[in-house]
């Protein structure tokens, strides 16, 4: 399923969970997708991991509840012979492009618009800057009153996260230490601030001080 297919489906089973619950008199707590799609995440790697090792036990040491709810990883296992397969999930990164896990700092937020990361080691800021002025005029410029996309509310989260603002108006997003940043992006772009990377964000410069 998509980010979209995602947001649409947790969208109608907390209407169908709010009618029940209020038939019984209940409050209902919606579903966040995101969270749903983290505890996927989550779970994909587990199951992935007794796979590979062939680990179906449970602690009450009977195999039956693994082996019947891996039994799904046998519609994704990778063909062989195929490395560029659409069903081969190399691991690391995800559709996205962005980095799954790292050492250093928390990943970016899942799922983030396409173009900005690349392979889990690559920072593409001129997709990023053009996707800081889309969203931006989406949001205050040109309004539409839908709920943000998944994507435009991870990234967004990722950019308020990162950037900081300076004395004199100067706004900048620090860089994830460990991924390579597009060759092609002009230096004037890219400063050290308390000796960290960071990438401008002359656009938001420009606008923040305006609202």
């Amino acid at each position: 399923m998509t980010p979209k297919q995602w947001a649409v489906a947790t969208d109608t089973y907390n209407n169908r969970l709010e009618e029940k619950n209020r038939a019984n008199g209940l409050e209902t707590v919606k579903k966040n997708p995101q969270a749903l799609l983290r505890k996927l995440g989550e779970i994909e790697v587990l199951v992935m991991n007794r796979v590979a090792k062939s680990d179906f036990k449970s602690h009450s040491g009977s195999e039956t509840f693994w082996r019947r709810h891996c039994h799904a990883i046998e519609l994704i296992k990778a063909e062989p012979g195929r490395k560029n397969s659409g069903y081969n999930h190399r691991r690391g990164f995800c559709a996205d492009g962005a980095k799954q896990v790292s050492k250093n700092e928390p990943p970016p937020p899942w799922p983030q618009p396409p173009g900005v990361f690349s392979e889990g080691k690559h920072f593409h800021p001129r997709a990023f800057l053009e996707t800081v002025k889309q969203i931006y005029e989406q949001v205050f410029l040109r309004p539409s009153g839908e709920s943000p996309a998944l994507e435009q509310e991870a990234f967004a989260t990722m950019l308020l996260d990162r950037s900081m603002t300076l004395e004199l108006g100067t706004v900048l997003f620090k860089l994830y230490e460990e991924l390579e940043i597009d060759g092609t992006t002009p230096d004037v772009l890219l400063t050290v601030h308390n000796g960290v990377k960071h990438l401008r964000v002359e656009y938001l410069q420009e606008h923040w001080a305006t609202l």
